[in-house]
């Protein structure tokens, strides 16, 4: 639904980002090895809801190419907070997919003052204490991935990724753009922005989303999570770990319903 968006320059790599609509502003933040277009629905649903939407494509994903250097998700999140400055937003709701996600709680943790409220979907705390459950199953998805041939890799984490036919396909041909140790390289990004804060809890509302059938291994992380910040977790029944592509309309009605309550309650006579 966009066109080619417009240019931020930023440490030597042209960040595309698109603009939409007025109102309260939420900037969407996709996951590695996608793009910006993972968010479509969501973008038509909340201008429609009044809303001015942003979104943006990480330094070599999509459009913000080319980037031939290796992924750094520290940049990432300079990146993140250069686009809230380039476009003087001076509050905002963060939403975050994968290792958007996870770039987005290091944002809302360091600016707390210029973060509103905080969506998290499919990823985890990056501040949790990882089990020894946890780990092996990384390196064991790890592993795997090594071993798969790259011609299949796409293929491979594709099907992990979604559980839909169309789903599945977008996933499949975002990730061909890539070669294989881009791909092992992001898949592994999320876990350098992790930095263990034993009692630490989000200093703005927050929002946790995940698909049933979410097989990237942030499932158990994410149901820890909610009852430490005195939350429920949405889990969206049938869905994968691309749920903004599996059941797009399901985390459309918990936008709105969470923005909603973000409204302060007017008050009558």
């Amino acid at each position: 639904m966009s066109d080619g968006g417009e240019a931020l320059w930023v440490a030597g790599c042209g960040l595309r980002y698109w603009n939409h609509g007025d109102g309260t502003t939420v900037v969407l933040t996709h996951g590695a090895g996608t793009d910006h277009t993972i968010f479509d629905a969501q973008v038509r649903f909340l201008t429609e809801a009044g809303h001015r939407v942003i979104t943006w494509d990480l330094r070599g994903h999509g459009r913000s190419v080319p980037w031939d250097e290796p992924f750094d998700p520290a940049q990432a999140v300079e990146d993140l907070a250069s686009l809230l400055e380039r476009l003087s937003i001076v509050r905002t709701v963060l939403v975050g997919h994968g290792l958007g996600a996870n770039i987005s709680q290091v944002l809302a943790r360091r600016y707390p003052e210029r973060v509103r409220a905080l969506v998290i979907i499919g990823s985890s705390s990056n501040a949790a204490r990882v089990t020894l459950r946890e780990r092996l199953g990384d390196l064991v998805r790890t592993a795997l991935l090594r071993r798969t041939p790259a011609r299949a890799l796409p293929g491979r984490l594709a099907d992990l990724s979604a559980t839909t036919p169309g789903a599945r396909d977008f996933a499949s041909r975002a990730f061909a753009r890539m070669s294989k140790e881009r791909l092992l390289e992001l898949w592994a990004a999320p876990r350098q922005l992790h930095h263990r804060r034993r009692w630490y809890r989000s200093r703005v509302p927050l929002c946790l989303v995940r698909g049933e059938h979410d097989r990237s291994g942030v499932a158990s992380s994410m149901r820890r999570w909610a009852p430490r910040e005195l939350i429920r977790e949405v889990v969206i029944p049938g869905a994968g770990h691309l749920v903004t592509l599996d059941a797009p309309k399901a985390v459309n009605g918990v936008l709105g319903t969470f923005l909603q309550e973000l409204q302060p309650a007017v008050r009558t006579l």
